[in-house]
């Protein structure tokens, strides 16, 4: 998937951060995995740790259909975290008509220490494509309990 990606952002979004996708550790989790998180979680077994006690300063999580590229941020902001998420979708992968395909929908965001999510603006869609932040939100949402038991898993 991590190929299909990077090869969407280069035919949709050649001057975006495709870089940061080839430079970053690759983790992907498979359903049994994602499982043994949450049954952690739920059984007390795994504790939430603050964002910043994760070590990876750049990373993409992978798991089912959503990708993720997380950096820490270094700059003076309150944010722990950018992150961007990446979830494979049927639509036009490329501009042209005659090559369809599946194509991704892309989700900016940052989080702070306590896993607090705030929505950032992003130029990658594909005209046509409808952007609703609520829902965007919520897809989010989805994700960060997974993401924080899996942060909280590799942090020191």
């Amino acid at each position: 998937m991590l190929k299909r990606l990077v090869k969407f952002l280069e035919n949709n979004h050649p001057k975006s951060n495709i870089n940061d996708y080839l430079d970053a550790k690759y983790l992907q989790l498979t359903g049994p995995q994602l499982k043994q998180i949450a049954d952690a979680l739920s059984s007390s077994e795994l504790q939430i740790k603050p964002a910043s006690h994760c070590s990876a300063e750049k990373f993409i999580f992978h798991f089912g259909n959503t990708i993720i590229l997380l950096q820490k941020d270094n700059t003076d902001s309150s944010a722990t975290y950018q992150a961007e998420l990446s979830w494979e979708t049927d639509f036009l992968a490329i501009h042209s008509t005659r090559n369809k395909g599946k194509g991704f929908y892309f989700i900016a965001f940052e989080f702070d220490n306590d896993y607090q999510v705030t929505l950032k603006e992003t130029d990658k869609f594909l005209e046509d494509q409808v952007r609703n932040e609520e829902q965007n939100q919520e897809l989010i949402d989805k994700a960060m309990p997974v993401l924080k038991g899996f942060m909280s898993a590799i942090s020191e």
